[in-house]
């Protein structure tokens, strides 16, 4: 186990020696590809946040069109609507009715 630590850092001291012995071309050359990288990435992200609009555009329309459709059939049904609660109100009231026939007609009043 001592030999596997004592051969990972000496490993890593001569990568860092290696590192530090690099020239200044060799250092220029790497910031040069980092730079080109950074532009490169700066690039793709741009187009694909245009392509992103453009499919946003693309699909305004339709969503319009959607959303129209929406309120016509809110409004087609609205009577409908109207008409079912009218029903259900008037189910409830007969309902009520017959509970409170059937009360009244089942219990006897006292008659003083």
């Amino acid at each position: 186990m001592k030999r596997i630590t004592f051969f990972a850092a000496a490993a890593v001291t001569a990568a860092l020696l290696a590192f530090s012995g690099c020239d200044k071309q060799t250092s220029d050359d790497l910031q040069q590809k980092a730079d080109q990288a950074k532009q490169t990435i700066e690039a793709k992200a741009k187009e694909a946040k245009e392509a992103a609009d453009k499919q946003i555009e693309k699909a305004k329309p339709k969503l319009q069109e959607f959303g129209e459709k929406a309120k016509e059939a809110a409004k087609d049904a609205e009577p409908k609507v109207r008409e079912f609660g009218d029903k259900a109100k008037e189910a409830a009231n007969s309902a009520a009715e017959k509970v409170k026939e059937a009360t009244n007609g089942s219990s006897p009043t006292p008659t003083p």
